[in-house]
């Protein structure tokens, strides 16, 4: 079996069985490489992030079997695996929706109006014989998918804003129109999102009038958001593209004479004499963002009109049109062209007014009097401390049943980061399974709670680990015991406090152990299990490198050399961090230095270019590395 390993979030599906000729044989599938994009990569792009997929935290998945839907599960992987003969591959029968979450001045992160989705999917799902998502489910699913991904929503003030994709679609297996599948999905994904058009909100774009291809039929599926109506714009869009337009509009299938709608969005327009008017027909999907530009356009007094509109007699009498939808919000157009024909529309004054009135309350900055807007949980900003935004994640859940793909095992992550994204489960395990105030009690829960990740995986070598810090930590304290000297020791690095618990534990009253970690969530993790294991007044762990804890470490050492040193950080860091160690004092001949340099369960092979740095470093060194196994 091939396993890939990559540098940093790398997932494999779990293992599937699959029965052929009386054998079981047993597979395992790669997902592609695929970068997660960190909340520092877009501090300086809030403003200007287009519309594209950027990989987040992961999605929201629900799956419907024997006639209900199950409790779901959070996803790190952007990727689904499913039957080669899916309904939805073979059949398209597949619907989804378009929704945001904004930053809102509060300090609040809200959606608008998630029901009237809700409602708009349950009508794709009946077109489409599949199985509602009730309205509830739907609800809490999306304000879950947000809340776990909550730092990519993008901070008030930058005209940007979470997209947020539900999809319902067929994950079962359909040969053929009838029996219908017995298995389908319904997920949530969302991305840090600008405008679906750029600049187009301020400078306006060009339309075309599709005169060779129709968008939807009578009696279709044009009136719910199935997939497969975007697939039939493709190719009508992209030769209005090469053509020097940004979109295409379509009149009606049946007389090619009214206004249906632009590519992904409605129609809408306010004529000369002030009137709202956007088209009707059994063929438009009702845009959410236009029903509640309709309102706002009826709260002024203003006539709305939901109507048929024929283009060679009306167009003309049009001051003003836009395109309206979720992704775009409204954006102005300046020119429809219907073959030798240009129409202009050099006017956007009142369209632009009730979009800042309606982007006013999705920011709120106006009052919500309709009751729009949902809560979903408190913004991050850009300087927010991550145990701080992420302190109260599993207490606020939409979705208690919800498990993560890794518990669940459908998932294992590979690479460097294995570890890392448990840090918050392993404390909660911690507190509910160990007794307070008892070292040896929580090192035992920490060991199920990773036994039970990595399957048993390196268990032994591990345990082999941790007795051998035990082991040389006793030979320097026994030797101190007569003197009576206090001992001194150093950890550089300390993911969640194992080690940091080993040393401590065996620890006379008068020892101290100083810790270094760089990540705040890992010092913090460690901080709490230490506090919570009773031996706090033995362990201070500060949030740096050797390098900026320089000062820190030396003081705390009273200036004198360390007894016992444990490198329990990034191995290329090995060798420099001792060498400052050396230089300072803080490392001599009598120090018993401990490292590892043993590979375990999701880490990745030492460079020999490190394996061989370190080598010839504690060659020519008084002291020498006790490597763990």
């Amino acid at each position: 079996m091939l396993v890939r390993r990559v540098a940093r979030n790398a997932i494999r599906p779990a293992l599937g069985w699959c029965r052929a000729a009386g054998s079981v044989s047993q597979y395992a599938y790669n997902t592609p490489i695929f970068t997660k994009t960190k909340r520092e990569d877009l501090s300086k792009k809030w403003d200007d992030l287009g519309f594209s997929i950027r990989p987040t935290n992961g999605h929201v998945r629900y799956t419907w079997t024997d006639g209900e839907w199950d409790k779901g599960v959070f996803v790190p992987a952007p990727y689904q695996l499913m039957h080669i003969n899916a309904g939805a591959l073979h059949y398209g029968v597949s619907v989804f929706e378009g929704m945001k979450a904004f930053a809102c001045k509060d300090g609040k992160v809200r959606l608008m109006n998630p029901e009237l989705n809700a409602m708009r999917m349950q009508s794709g799902a009946d077109a489409l014989l599949m199985p509602q998502v009730p309205k509830e489910l739907f609800v809490n699913a999306v304000k879950e998918a947000v809340r776990r991904n909550k730092e990519f929503v993008p901070p008030y003030g930058h005209n940007a804003s979470m997209y947020i994709r539900p999809l319902l679609f067929a994950s079962g297996q359909m040969l053929g129109l009838a029996p219908l599948a017995s298995e389908y999905t319904f997920f949530v994904t969302v991305l840090p999102a600008g405008g679906y058009f750029g600049k187009g909100n301020e400078v306006g774009v060009k339309a075309y009038v599709s005169s060779d291809h129709d968008r939807a039929a009578p009696k279709g599926l044009g009136n719910v958001k199935a997939a497969g109506n975007y697939a039939a714009d493709l190719a009508p869009v992209h030769k209005a593209h090469k053509a020097g337009y940004n979109t295409t509009l379509y009149l009606d299938a049946k007389e090619r004479k009214y206004v249906e709608e632009f590519s992904v969005c409605n129609f809408v327009g306010v004529t000369k004499d002030g009137r709202y008017v956007t088209p009707a027909s059994e063929t438009i999907l009702a845009s959410t963002t236009n029903i509640m530009m309709q309102q706002l356009a009826k709260d002024r007094g203003m006539i709305v009109e939901n109507r048929p509109i024929d283009f060679e007699k009306e167009i003309a009498d049009f001051a003003e049109v836009g395109m309206c939808g979720t992704a775009a919000v409204v954006v102005k157009v300046n020119s429809i062209t219907h073959g030798e024909t240009v129409y202009n529309f050099d006017n956007f004054d009142t369209i632009a007014s009730l979009r800042a009135d309606l982007t006013a309350i999705q920011c709120g900055e106006k009052e919500d009097v309709h009751g729009w807007m949902s809560v979903v949980c408190d913004t991050v900003e850009d300087d927010t401390p991550e145990l701080e935004a992420f302190a109260s994640l599993s207490s606020e859940s939409f979705a208690p049943g919800m498990v993560t793909a890794e518990a669940k095992g459908s998932v294992q992550k590979l690479g460097a980061e294995a570890l890392h994204g448990l840090e918050r489960s392993l404390l909660e395990h911690v507190v509910q399974t160990a007794e307070p105030g008892n070292p040896d009690s929580v090192l035992n829960a920490m060991d199920a709670f990773w036994n039970k990740i990595f399957q048993q995986q390196g268990a032994e070598k591990w345990n082999v680990r941790g007795q051998n810090i035990e082991e040389r930590l006793l030979e320097k304290v026994n030797a101190k015991a007569a003197s009576g000297g206090a001992v001194r020791c150093l950890e550089m690095g300390t993911y969640c406090g194992y080690s940091a618990l080993r040393i401590a534990k065996n620890l006379p009253e008068n020892g101290k152990l100083l810790s270094v970690e760089k990540d705040e969530l890992f010092a913090a993790i460690a901080t709490k299990i230490i506090e919570f294991a009773g031996l706090d007044h033995k362990v201070k762990i500060w949030i740096g490198t050797v390098h900026s804890e320089l000062l820190n470490i030396t003081e705390r050492m009273q200036k004198q050399p360390a007894d016992f040193v444990l490198c329990d950080h990034s191995k290329e860091r090995y060798v420099p961090d001792l060498k400052l160690l050396e230089e300072c004092g803080v490392v001599d001949k009598n120090t018993a230095v401990v490292g590892d340099i043993e590979i375990y369960p999701g880490e990745d092979r030492l460079p020999k270019v490190i394996q061989k740095e370190i080598s010839d470093y504690f060659q020519d060194r008084a002291f020498a590395l006790a490597t763990m196994v």
